[in-house]
């Protein structure tokens, strides 16, 4: 009996070792699927003059060349373009490009690239920035500055003096009916950030200002700002009214991306020591209202873009780190081009990539 229980345990050993071995394989062979699938996916790539300047929109992008601006689609095809001259600035939005150069400001439509404003301000522009219904316009200098309130058509609406405040940023909510100004102030012993949010044509609606903590973002929940900061999230009405009940602790950690094109959209927060790193980004907190879910990428992702209830992380390795909100596994999936800048994500989850003068477009979806 004893001879025979030992004569069955080389049996009982290699099965097990089979099955173990087809475990391995199977698990092996998933992981393999899941990096490699991607790379049976075309992508679409144009060469472009070399670019001054490129911008992400929802479907496509805009560049720069020096002379003209153009729009791009994700078949790679060239939508339209206008000749604007040397030495010009643009921001590309959704609803529109605003382009500048000097005191000049320039309004495109996003469809037709036809301009529905041409002409002078009072003041060198710095920047502009084109919402649904209005374009905001930021003027010099860069301290005690300036933003002046337009329709599309060019009509002005109203001006904003921002007197010993210096503008970080700024852009429309509600539809584009509100606009906000986060800015910073420091005439006092320490330096803060203050959020005004105006309705053009009419008063200041409200203030945020925080003594707590350095603001850095701004971020919209249907009726509230969320603003992260470097210990808190906080979460304020339009008032300036902060929701203390859904303030959330952040020390330690960095808002990496944001999905700025829509409303309530995920935050990535990485720590902060791996900002920037040489390593990576890694490690990735995905906030999103009730949201708080932690994940970590397979590979160390030089770029994070957030888009819809996505993170996308691109590696220097030529991967792509999907993290989906919800879901506690990331993919990661071998890109079949090489690509040395991450422009961004469309709203219909093609990649924009670059490698030299080509942009290539990439379904990720």
């Amino acid at each position: 009996m004893e001879r025979k229980r030992k004569q069955g345990i080389p049996g009982a050993i290699a099965l097990l070792i089979v099955i173990f071995a087809c475990v391995i394989a199977f698990v092996a062979a998933r992981i393999f699927t899941n990096v490699t699938r991607r790379s049976a996916y075309d992508y679409k790539s144009v060469d472009i003059p070399a670019s001054q300047s490129l911008e992400v929109v929802d479907d496509g992008f805009i560049y720069y060349d020096g002379s003209s601006i153009a729009s791009v689609n994700t078949e790679a095809k060239v939508k339209w373009s206008y000749l604007i001259g040397k030495n010009a600035d643009f921001d590309a939005t959704d609803y529109g490009v605003a382009a500048w150069t000097g005191e000049k400001l320039t309004l495109i439509d996003s469809q037709s690239g036809t301009a529905s404003y041409s002409g002078g301000m009072d003041a060198d522009v710095l920047s502009a920035r084109i919402g649904e219904r209005y374009t905001a316009v930021l003027l010099a200098p860069e301290h005690d500055s300036t933003i002046v309130l337009m329709e599309k058509g060019g009509r002005r609406v109203n001006s904003i003096t921002l007197t010993s405040q210096t503008v970080i940023d700024y852009g429309f909510f509600s539809k584009g009916s509100l606009l906000w100004v986060m800015s910073l102030d420091s005439s006092g012993t320490v330096p803060s950030c203050t959020i005004n949010t105006y309705r053009p044509g009419k008063e200041r609606v409200g203030m945020i200002h925080d003594i707590e903590q350095l603001m850095y973002g701004v971020v919209f929940q249907s009726s509230y700002f969320c603003c992260p900061g470097d210990t808190f999230l906080k979460v304020y009405d339009y008032t300036g009214n902060e929701d203390k009940s859904r303030r959330r602790l952040v020390y330690g950690w960095y808002m990496a991306a944001l999905d700025d094109a829509m409303d309530d959209p995920i935050m990535a927060f990485v720590p902060a020591s791996q900002y920037d790193s040489a390593d990576g980004m890694r490690d990735v907190r995905m906030i999103r209202a009730s949201l708080d879910q932690q994940v970590r990428m397979p590979y160390g992702c030089q770029s994070l873009i957030c888009r819809n209830n996505r993170v996308y992380g691109f590696s220097t390795e030529g991967f792509v780190c999907i993290a989906e909100q919800g879901k506690g596994s990331v993919g990661a999936y071998r890109l079949p081009m090489a690509f040395d800048r991450v422009y961004g994500v469309t709203d219909n989850s093609y990649a924009v990539l670059g490698s030299g003068t080509t942009v290539h477009m990439l379904n990720l979806s």
